[in-house]
Formats: structure tokens, C-alpha cells, sequence
């Protein structure tokens, strides 16, 4: 079933509005209740807003409503997330028009996540040179497989398949430190349950020596560090 049309009527008022995302969350949703998925969410949030980044954008919206991370978020939760700005537009004349509300409302989690998420990426990516350029000075000759570091960014903070990893890209920045620290540590027997757990892990991801994931995690630890977002033991980052 289509999404109703989008609503932006300069003579709306605030009941048109509250209808407008009501109609939306129950056109998507499975039953009265208006509940859905946060992948249900995006879909409502892509009818009601342009977004510049759909599916991180979303994230940052679903993680600043949904606080007891339950992956569900009603009508209710949305309404009392936007109402503050709803109110400040009546206040100040200005037209209730739908889109620019939830523009307003969200634009500072979707600005404060970017900046943040931009800055894991960037010292991700400068880890990754790092740990190239000294294995080049180890040999020329061979290839630098990268692969599995990004199987690693993947799994430790794109999309954790860990079920303890927070729901939303917007808290696991110290999920992302903590596990980069107890992968740089070294277990003290390697025939522990830890030391094979760990082993399997690196296996999983196809990084070819211990070595190699102790070095990239430690690398990307203080490149993290170095932007102000934790130390090597990872206690201190921000989430984000």
C-alpha cells in the first residue's frame, strides 16, 4: 500500500499535522497501534522528509525517539519528540507545514551524528593507510589485503552482528572502542576459551595473523584517540 501524499498546506494546523503522521505510520503499519520497525520508520520518515542520507539519517532520528532502544517506535514517541517544535512554529505564526517541522526538529541529531560518524570513518580509513604503508615497508612485493578490515568496520560498528551491540549507529561509538581494545589485547594463554575465541574471530573476518589485528585495532584506537573520541583503552569514546 502507497504512502498518502505529503502534506505541506501553509493552512494546516497542529491536529493536520499530528493526522499526517498518523495516516503515514498506519499506512505502513500491521496493525491500529501505528507501532513499526525502525526499517518501517525510514520508509515513513523518506514520505514525510527529504533526507540527505536515508538510511544513517533515519538511524539518528529512530535512535533520539526510541530511548529504551526496543527497536519499535509508535505514534506517541513521534509526537512527543516533534510536538516542542510544533509548538515554536504556532507560536511564532509560522505555517505548520510537515516538512520543515520534522527538518527543524531533527536537523540537530541528524548534524551532531554526521559530524561523528564522519569521524570514524575518516580515522578508519586513515588506520587502514597506516597499516599499509607499514606493510609495504615490509615487502613490496606483497599485496595488502584490506578486506578484512572492512569485514571489521562492518561488524564492530556499520552492523555488529553481536547481539549486545547497540541498536543504533548513534550509540556505538563505545561499543566500537571497547571491542577495538579487547581485540588489540592480547590473551594471556592462547589455548584459553578467550585466546580461541579470538582466534576464531579473526579467522571469520580473514585476517591472516594476530599480529595484523593487533596492530590495525591499536592503529584505529589512537587515530580515534587523536580525534578526542577515547583512548587506546577505548574507555573514553563518545558514542556517535
Amino acid at each position: 500500500m502507497a504512502c498518502p501524499r505529503r502534506r505541506s498546506s501553509v493552512t494546516n494546523t497542529e491536529i493536520d499535522v499530528d493526522d499526517a503522521i498518523d495516516e503515514a505510520f498506519l499506512t505502513l503499519g500491521k496493525d491500529q497501534s501505528g507501532s513499526l520497525t525502525t526499517g518501517q520508520v525510514e520508509k515513513v520518515l523518506k514520505h514525510l522528509l527529504t533526507l540527505k542520507d536515508p538510511h544513517n539519517d533515519a538511524d539518528s532520528i529512530c535512535a533520539a525517539i526510541d530511548t529504551n532502544e526496543d527497536g519499535h517506535i509508535d505514534t506517541h514517541e513521534f509526537h512527543r519528540y516533534i510536538h516542542p517544535t510544533v509548538a515554536t512554529y504556532a507560536l511564532a505564526g509560522k505555517p505548520l507545514d510537515v516538512e520543515d517541522i520534522l527538518r527543524d526538529a531533527f536537523r540537530g541529531t541528524i548534524e551532531s551524528d554526521t559530524v561523528v560518524r564522519n569521524r570514524i570513518i575518516q580515522t578508519f580509513m586513515e588506520a587502514t593507510h597506516d597499516f599499509e604503508a607499514a606493510s609495504r615497508k615490509k615487502s613490496w612485493a606483497l599485496p595488502v589485503n584490506k578486506g578484512w578490515m572492512h569485514k571489521l568496520y562492518g561488524d564492530i560498528y556499520d552492523d555488529p552482528s553481536d547481539e549486545s551491540a547497540p541498536r543504533y549507529k548513534h550509540n556505538r561509538g563505545a561499543y566500537l572502542c571497547r571491542r577495538l581494545a579487547e581485540l588489540q589485547a592480547t590473551p594471556p594463554n592462547a589455548k584459553s576459551d578467550e585466546g580461541k575465541a579470538k582466534e576464531a574471530y579473526r579467522k571469520s573476518i580473514g585476517c591472516a595473523s594476530e599480529q595484523d589485528l593487533v596492530g590495525f585495532c591499536g592503529s584505529w584506537l589512537r587515530r580515534l584517540a587523536d580525534e578526542g573520541m577515547g583512548g587506546v583503552g577505548g574507555e573514553k569514546c563518545h558514542s556517535g
